[in-house]
């Protein structure tokens, strides 16, 4: 009997330890609505490539992954080691944003790889959302990689047919340029582009979001989440069909990517919806950034502001106090005390928080003309005609505060040292927002004519990290233009309300302007990685002609469009942005008024990138909601109904809408205000005039 017992036991013994090892490796994953599918192939050289599709629609066919260390290639010769699968369906509450309660609910395999010969360890790490598909790379912890630099990042996007695509160049200074679509194959192709890289290179690279339309039921948006300490991702149009590669920026050494182990990659993002108005519904690019880092964020609000800020773009007034790129100004400087208490009092007596002053400081007359220089501002000396303890101090007689601005030029090698002395000084003066800019090249020697790193580099990323946290430190509010782009970390640091990145409203007051369809492009590409400082709410759109040039400029959009962009072009700390006076008797300020900031639910309505887009908002705390509607340069009338509004309930629709002959290029600033009743049964037709908008209050009756 022993014997028999003896030899049971081996044989459980021995199917055990073959069922180890003969543990099937996971290599396929689907997001819980099992619509959305991705799989990994490794080939013969141990290459791993991945798929994705939608459905029964392969969009994505056999691309590419991998690095190019500098010591070691990790493109090939790789095995599968083990996987790992999992299930996470959670829900988190906003500090601020388009929707109050978030669910974080999707499928995770980890592939376990190793590299034959060199024993080197890398992680591939996928989550399957509803939404889309995320993957990134681990490096863990290991003997045989320690201190490493990447030179290449291998990711590719290798796309089935040559989609149309919704782009703008890259470059790895600047995001503030146009948009264009095209098929993926022609990114970048046939037009002229002077900024760097530069001649030596292909000027075929595109920014993150890119926008693809696969069929007229799937469209997809390629990005990345979670950018923290890492080069910043580029499209690369490989010229080979429609493939498309990770093209990081550099060190100016070439080093890309200085990096220790254990580390990880930002997420690689595939957004996934069956119409437009689905990626901008996404949450998937927040859900894949940590949570909220800080423990009270009591101190975190959302606002609206105004500013001495448009008047110096039109030419009204001056940054600088005596001169500017090296001439003579003949303008008033327009930051000087009287300028700045006026500006409270249009604040104070509308109900506005903050006033935003720029050119407050000294250093304006020492900039170089590309609006760059080093060592010339200290950030806390005040003009001649500006005395900024007795602004404030009158800011907060009348209940306003002043919004900082201080304008890096990049010169980070003087503006990091003194973050902690000068957000101290923002907090004692009872300041609760910075304005960062940073124009021109980052640590520019004047006398070398030299630049040391590019924006959107590794050392840029850690900076503006470094500058969010500081500010934090002392309860200060970010908003950030010449940026690195959104990619959701704005729910770990929500005191980064808002980022520019993108050529916004101040381009229509000194260039040809942005051109009508801009605006209902920006909602499907740069906004899907987060907020946008845009500057809306200019009521006056001829804007006349500059003392150097013979051109008239002015705004390409209607009244109503400016006031639909308080919703379409999302922000938690909106600017009204035209002059006091143009406000002043103008019945169209009432709702720029009385729009909220912060919202319970978002839901888009109707969208078509480049054509038209309507989204409605819900107040945080309330039933109220709010709707914002904006065409390109075509004139439409667009059907919805009601459903969203609270059922058995009643509601005063307040709608600013174009009037009759509204027109962006003959007749802008025409509209109409119409009073009406409305339920959730109701449905309403939006007409919209060419370059037009139209802008809604619903108010529940109590």
């Amino acid at each position: 009997m022993t014997k028999y017992i003896s030899i049971i036991s081996i044989l459980i013994i021995f199917i055990s330890c073959s069922s180890k090892t003969e543990k099937r490796v996971i290599t396929n994953l689907q997001s819980p609505d099992q619509q959305n599918k991705f799989s990994f192939v490794v080939d013969s050289s141990g290459v791993l490539f991945y798929n994705v599709q939608h459905n029964d629609v392969k969009f994505i066919k056999k691309s590419a992954l991998g690095f190019e260390l500098q010591k070691h290639s990790l493109k090939n010769n790789f095995k599968i080691l083990s996987s790992e699968e999992s299930t996470h369906d959670t829900q988190w509450k906003t500090v601020w944003g388009q929707r109050e309660t978030v669910r974080d609910y999707y499928n995770e395999l980890t592939l376990h790889l190793k590299q034959k010969e060199t024993n080197l360890l890398l992680d591939v790490v996928v989550r399957a959302y509803n939404d889309g598909i995320a993957f990134r790379y681990v490096f863990p912890k290991q003997e045989n990689l320690k201190d490493f630099i990447i030179m290449d990042e291998l990711t590719e996007f290798d796309f089935v047919d040559d989609y149309k695509a919704w782009w703008n160049f890259a470059d790895y200074d600047n995001y503030e340029k146009e948009y264009y679509n095209s098929p993926i194959s022609k990114i970048g192709d046939s037009i002229q582009f002077w900024r760097r890289p530069g001649k030596e290179e292909r000027a075929n690279m595109a920014n993150t979001p890119t926008t693809i339309e696969v069929n007229d039921n799937l469209v997809i948006s390629i990005h990345e989440a979670d950018l923290t300490d890492y080069a910043g991702m580029n499209l690369l149009n490989t010229l080979d069909n429609s493939k498309l590669k990770a093209h990081l920026t550099p060190w100016l050494n070439g080093d890309l990517v200085r990096a220790k182990t254990p580390f990880q990659s930002p997420w690689r993002t595939i957004q996934i919806s069956e119409n437009a108005g689905g990626l901008v519904e996404s949450d998937m690019i927040m859900n894949l950034n940590p949570p909220n880092a800080y423990e009270d964020t009591s101190w975190i609000e959302t606002y609206k502001y105004i500013g001495i800020w448009w008047e110096l773009h039109i030419g009204k007034t001056a940054w600088a106090e005596k001169t500017q790129f090296g001439r003579p100004i003949t303008k008033p400087h327009g930051a000087n005390t009287k300028n700045a208490k006026y500006h409270i009092d249009f604040a104070a007596k509308h109900g506005i928080p903050d006033v935003l002053i720029e050119g407050w400081d000294k250093g304006w007359d020492d900039m170089e003309g590309s609006w760059t220089g080093y060592g010339i501002f200290d950030w806390k000396t005040s003009t001649d005609d500006f005395d900024i303890e007795e602004v404030c101090r009158y800011a907060k007689e009348k209940g306003v505060r002043m919004m900082m601005y201080h304008e890096t030029i990049s010169d980070i090698d003087h503006y990091e040292p003194a973050m902690d002395e000068l957000y101290k000084m923002c907090s004692d003066l009872g300041i609760k927002t910075i304005k960062v800019g940073y124009t021109g090249d980052v640590n520019y020697d004047t006398e070398k004519k030299t630049y040391k790193q590019h924006h959107h580099g590794q050392y840029m990323v850690r900076h503006y990290k470094k500058m969010v946290q500081k500010a934090a430190e002392y309860k200060l509010m970010i908003v950030n233009h010449e940026p690195i782009k959104f990619t959701g970390e704005q729910r770990t640091y929500p005191n980064l309300m808002a980022r520019e990145g993108v050529r916004g409203q101040e381009y229509n007051a000194w260039s040809k302007g942005n051109q009508p369809e801009h605006g209902v492009v920006l909602p499907f590409t740069r906004i899907l990685g987060g907020p946008i400082d845009y500057t809306p709410g200019v009521f006056k759109m001829f804007l006349g002609k500059r003392d150097w040039s013979e051109v008239s400029f002015r705004v390409k959009t209607t009244i109503c469009k400016q006031l639909a962009y308080y919703l379409t072009m999302y922000s938690p700390m909106p600017m009204a942005a035209d002059l006091p006076e143009n406000y002043e008797d103008n019945a169209a300020f009432q709702f720029i008024k009385d729009v909220p900031t912060d919202w319970s639910n978002s839901k888009v309505l109707n969208g078509k990138i480049g054509d038209y887009y309507t989204v409605v908002r819900q107040e945080k705390g309330t039933d109220n909601w709010y709707l914002g509607s904006i065409s390109d340069e075509n004139g439409r009338n667009l059907d919805i109904d009601l459903s969203f509004l609270s059922k058995d309930k009643t509601y005063e629709a307040t709608i600013y809408a174009d009037a009759k002959d509204a027109h962006w290029l003959e007749n802008p600033e025409i509209f109409e205000i119409i009073k009406k009743q409305v339920t959730s049964k109701n449905k309403m037709t939006l007409k919209l005039a060419p370059g037009g908008g139209q802008a809604i209050a619903f108010k529940e009756i109590k």
